[in-house]
């Protein structure tokens, strides 16, 4: 009669550690994930494109992109900051627009065109996964697409047709893929979407 009682008492004592695991994951995995925490970019003010909002899943967790030097009327380098992630954004030199360098969380992107003067296709790198981002439309800039089957789907496009105020996020991308990338392609959509007001 012994021996029943003790795998009754162990097999309670396992269960109930399974399940402490499977409700520990389901409380920590929502706040380690990026996967579509970012679901929307409005411009700070209408009449400028000089600071971006960055809107979340939790309203409490917002971010901010802006010009690092907007007295200067300096594109050139940007901020971001997102609770307690920041980044910086800046064009490798300054004579060259085809060429910008990102780095965040310890991951250093850059962001090239496919061709040079063509600001509707660029080609990213972190040192581990390389994506093609481009303009849907060649002769439309309101959204924004990666379709690659080894890495997933991202799409980044205006809430309304012709209004680069406000965008929208689908992110569908792979978890492998680094918040630097995701940071990069929007900001390079923004960037070459709206006017320099």
């Amino acid at each position: 009669m012994y021996p029943i009682i003790q795998r009754q008492s162990s097999l309670r004592l396992i269960q109930d550690s399974v399940r402490l695991i499977l409700f520990s994951i389901l409380i920590i995995l929502p706040t380690l994930c990026n996967a579509q925490d970012l679901i929307g970019v409005n411009s700070a003010w209408s009449d400028s494109f000089r600071e971006w909002n960055f809107l979340t899943t939790d309203e409490d967790r917002n971010g901010k992109l802006y010009m690092r030097w907007p007295g200067r009327d300096d594109w050139t380098q940007w901020d971001f900051r997102l609770r307690d992630t920041t980044a910086s954004l800046t064009l490798k030199w300054k004579d060259d627009p085809n060429l910008w360098e990102v780095r965040c969380l310890g991951t250093t992107v850059t962001a090239r065109t496919m061709w040079a003067g063509d600001f509707s296709q660029w080609r990213l790198s972190d040192g581990t996964h390389s994506i093609v981002w481009k303009s849907k439309y060649g002769n439309r800039r309101d959204e924004w697409i990666v379709r690659d089957d080894a890495q997933g789907f991202f799409s980044f496009y205006t809430y309304w047709e012709g209004d680069p105020r406000e965008w929208i996020v689908y992110d569908d991308l792979n978890e492998e893929v680094s918040y630097a990338m995701r940071l990069t392609m929007i900001f390079l959509a923004l960037h070459h979407s709206t006017p320099r007001i």
